[in-house]
């Protein structure tokens, strides 16, 4: 049972590698890094409230004529740093949990990936073609933020619960 174990764990850990590797690699700038950290720094139940926060901007600043790429290009500039936050959470989540939880951790992961994938690619799909990759960028870029946020809250209960009691010894 500990030989499959082990096995499905390395499964789900290669699956979520291969999934992720189908995002397009956006390099992480500190100053984006920066305005999403402070944003939520402010308080977690704002933090809905920081996605956009980079995008936005950087679209808006944009010519009408690129317009169309700037949606791409700044929602996966922005997503690239919730993308690094959700990693962080998960090693930081994935310390405070047993084998057996971390395992399911995994498994849950990859079934979120999956999942988000598949429905920014159903949004994108049903938009106007000349608006779908814009569109579909920037669901992924909110469903990758707001599961940041999750595991980010998750993480940050799991260590914040007292250490186990040592054993009593009863004589």
């Amino acid at each position: 049972m500990r030989g499959f174990l082990v096995v499905s764990v390395t499964l789900a850990q290669l699956g979520c590698t291969a999934a992720l590797a189908q995002v397009p690699t956006n390099p992480v700038q500190s100053a984006d890094r920066m305005q999403v950290a402070n944003c939520v720094r402010q308080g977690m139940s704002a933090s809905p409230g920081c996605i956009g926060l980079v995008a936005v901007p950087c679209v808006s600043a944009a010519s009408a004529n690129d317009r169309a790429q700037a949606e791409i290009t700044c929602a996966r500039r922005e997503e690239a740093v919730w993308r690094e936050r959700l990693t962080l959470a998960g090693a930081t989540l994935e310390r405070t949990l047993e084998a057996g939880a971390r395992s399911q951790f995994a498994a849950l992961q990859l079934a979120w990936q999956s999942y988000a994938v598949q429905k920014c690619a159903f949004y994108g799909a049903s938009q106007p073609p000349a608006r779908s990759a814009g569109l579909q960028a920037g669901c992924e870029l909110r469903e990758v933020a707001e599961r940041a946020l999750e595991i980010e809250r998750f993480a940050a209960r799991q260590t914040r619960r007292p250490p186990a009691a040592p054993p009593q010894i009863i004589r």
